[in-house]
């Protein structure tokens, strides 16, 4: 990785950052919903419930036709409950999270410190920038992302020129 700071190529901005469990969590979401068209969720339940329906008409008011239809609607509505407490839980375990981030970044690529681990990205780390109503998030491997939040940017002038460089740079992929 080349080390845009250290050999003296300016890095044309900077924010700085604490991440905030709240919209890390909304930004999960997003993400969620962006790439896949029906929670999974969604479709176990809906799968434990036509089990249910089929066992109600094949066998009547049976213990496996309720529980099935029970379980459907348990799977549907505790899913994303559980989902929540389980990203808080690992936010709670993982100290990077609640560490500042400093985030530079230059036509080069993008400078990201957060606490003591410093990495300097190539924009071809990136797969791809996504806007989500509260940031930007830069997607990178299958379900992982940095978070850059909007209120870390001085501006919507700054937020704007980010955006357009991320996007400049990721369409030349």
């Amino acid at each position: 990785m080349r080390d845009f700071r250290k050999k003296g190529v300016c890095m044309a901005q900077s924010i700085h950052f604490f991440l905030q469990w709240e919209e890390y969590f909304a930004a999960q979401e997003f993400f969620r919903r962006n790439r896949q068209t029906v929670a999974p969720e969604w479709r176990a339940g809906a799968a434990f419930l036509l089990i249910g329906l089929i066992l109600l008409f094949i066998e009547g008011m049976s213990v496996f036709a309720i529980l099935a239809l029970v379980i459907g609607v348990a799977v549907m509505i505790l899913s994303p409950h559980a989902r929540r407490w389980s990203s808080k839980r690992k936010w709670r375990r993982e100290p990077l999270y609640e560490t500042e981030h400093e985030v530079s970044f230059s036509e080069n690529g993008v400078y990201f410190r957060m606490g003591v681990i410093e990495s300097n990205l190539d924009w071809k780390y990136y797969q791809s920038v996504m806007e989500s109503p509260n940031g930007l998030l830069m997607v990178y491997g299958n379900d992982s992302f940095n978070l850059l939040p909007k209120r870390a940017f001085a501006d919507e002038t700054l937020f704007s020129q980010f955006r357009s460089l991320a996007i400049e740079n990721l369409k030349t992929q």
